[in-house]
């Protein structure tokens, strides 16, 4: 029972991190927006952007990081752990600095006319992007240490000092808007609490775990060989899947206009929902995957692909909903319906596209666990070149909602039909029945309360907080209970519910 409860203490920490960047984005955003004015606001997401990409220059090493950790441990050659980490240490301070001088070229050359950027805040965004590079710089070598809380399963631990740390900086951020410093303010604090990050990490890093496997400069070739190939696989991987599904950002600007980032961001970031109910449970099935892999236990691995997909469906499908039903009028009562106006499709297709990628989620995280990085990376280019020409088509006649509708299809249609059905052959799983089960069954179960969203909507017609989130309670409540039932059998509800108890009585006597 140890590993339920391990497991179900992980991913409740992940939820607690969740919950917190989600109350500082829900007060946050609104102030960031009306303070900079949607235009500002606009060129600080493509800042954020370019950032976000600059992140890709980890060459794939952050999961090969803690999938050869796990692999090590399973076959209990401790004595690699401190060699590796400190390879990978090494490899991301190199990538950070690698990043920072990228971001100091594109400010020097004329990205600015690239990305629409309006003229009198050129001079701004030509500051600030070095200082988006710099904060890069910090990330990664955070990022070596969290994976090492990673691989050793201390999400608790980890999500601990980021929720501290995510709340200086929503209270600095806060300050830096307030008395003026607009855009560069905004980059001085990601900067600052990335870097507070790292040395924070660094510290508790050298105090929890064995001095054997603590990172210090240094590359050891035998390290990097043993992850080369997973990382540089992995690295193409993120590249054309994670990579793709920001790119929307900056191809908005460069071929409609700057302005229309705004609404496009926001219905994203109302659609992350989903992400946000999702990613605490799937964060930590990668390290149980590989660790099962280095055991080469088949049957644990399909047991993780079944049940995964299920728990996930539990927690994204009546958020889905929600959104589908109430997204607009949560956005509306959020930033303001005068200060940006989405449309209801783009809405409706991103929140679609966003639920199938957290279900696949568990079949990626199976594979990748397994060591299918080239596989995996091979489906997701056939996914890319399909979006590519699905943006040719129906960008130009749909604008905006052409952005959204090529995301999902390519999505689904590649999905569904090759990431799926291989990690089921990797598992030994059948994949119509699987699909069954873990796919098409919680829809089923999911519509009663999308008829009751869409009754709320229609005869409510919630406006205001209080009217709003009162009909999304009800409508995801009732969307839960349905799913929950029909996507488990009686034997998982019932070991769930042991695991609760016992998790819930060990917490009750540490607070005593």
């Amino acid at each position: 029972m140890k590993g339920p409860l391990q497991l179900l203490r992980n991913v409740s920490s992940n939820y607690v991190k969740v919950g917190v960047n989600g109350l500082v984005l829900l007060f946050l955003t609104p102030y960031v927006v009306n303070e900079l004015g949607v235009a500002q606001y606009a060129v600080w997401v493509i800042l954020h952007t370019v950032g976000y990409y600059l992140r890709f220059l980890d060459l794939g090493v952050a999961d090969a990081q803690v999938q050869r950790h796990s692999v090590l441990q399973a076959r209990g050659a401790t004595t690699e752990l401190g060699r590796l980490h400190g390879t990978v240490l090494t490899l991301f301070v190199g990538a950070g600095l690698l990043a920072l001088a990228l971001s100091i070229a594109a400010a020097v050359l004329p990205s600015a006319d690239l990305f629409d950027i309006p003229p009198e805040f050129r001079s701004v965004y030509v500051l600030v992007l070095p200082l988006v590079g710099l904060a890069v710089l910090f990330s990664f070598t955070e990022g070596a240490f969290n994976g090492l809380f990673e691989a050793y399963q201390r999400y608790d631990a980890m999500n601990a000092i980021d929720v501290v740390l995510a709340v200086l900086a929503a209270a600095a951020t806060f300050a830096a808007l307030h008395f003026g410093y607009g855009l560069i303010g905004l980059a001085v604090v990601a900067a600052a609490a990335d870097g507070l990050g790292a040395v924070v990490k660094a510290v508790a890093a050298r105090r929890m775990f064995p001095a054997h496997a603590q990172p210090r400069l240094g590359f050891d070739p035998d390290s990097w060989r043993a992850i080369r190939g997973f990382s540089l696989w992995n690295s193409l991987n993120d590249l054309v899947t994670e990579g793709t599904s920001n790119l929307d950002k900056l191809l908005i600007p460069i071929w409609l206009a700057s302005t229309l980032v705004a609404p496009y961001s926001l219905a994203l970031t109302v659609a992350a929902m989903v992400f946000v109910a999702a990613e605490p449970v799937t964060e930590t099935f990668f390290p149980i995957a590989a660790r099962r892999h280095g055991r080469s236990d088949t049957i644990a691995l399909g047991l993780l692909l079944t049940r995964g997909s299920k728990l996930v469906n539990v927690a994204t499908l009546p958020t889905t909903v929600v959104v589908i039903c109430f997204g607009g009028a949560l956005l509306d009562v959020w930033i303001g319906e005068d200060v940006v106006k989405v449309p209801s499709a783009v809405l409706w297709l991103t929140v679609l596209s966003f639920y199938l990628s957290t279900y696949l989620w568990t079949s990626l995280s199976v594979l990748m666990g397994a060591g299918k990085a080239r596989t995996v990376f091979w489906i997701s280019a056939g996914e890319v070149l399909l979006a590519v020409v699905l943006l040719l088509t129906f960008v130009p006649p749909l604008g905006l909602t052409g952005f959204a509708l090529a995301s999902f299809a390519a999505n689904l249609a590649v999905g569904l039909g090759f990431l799926v059905p291989y990690a089921c052959r990797l598992t030994r799983l059948a994949y119509w029945p699987f699909l069954g089960r873990t796919f098409l069954r919680p829809i089923a179960a999911v519509l009663p309360a999308l008829g009751v969203g869409v009754i709320l909507l229609r005869t409510v017609d919630p406006v205001g907080w209080v009217a709003t989130l009162g009909c999304a309670l009800a409508t995801g409540v009732l969307g839960m209970g349905c799913v929950y039932a029909a996507a488990t059998n009686r034997w998982e509800r019932r070991r769930y519910y042991v695991v609760l108890r016992r998790f819930l009585g060990r917490s009750g006597a540490g607070a005593e």
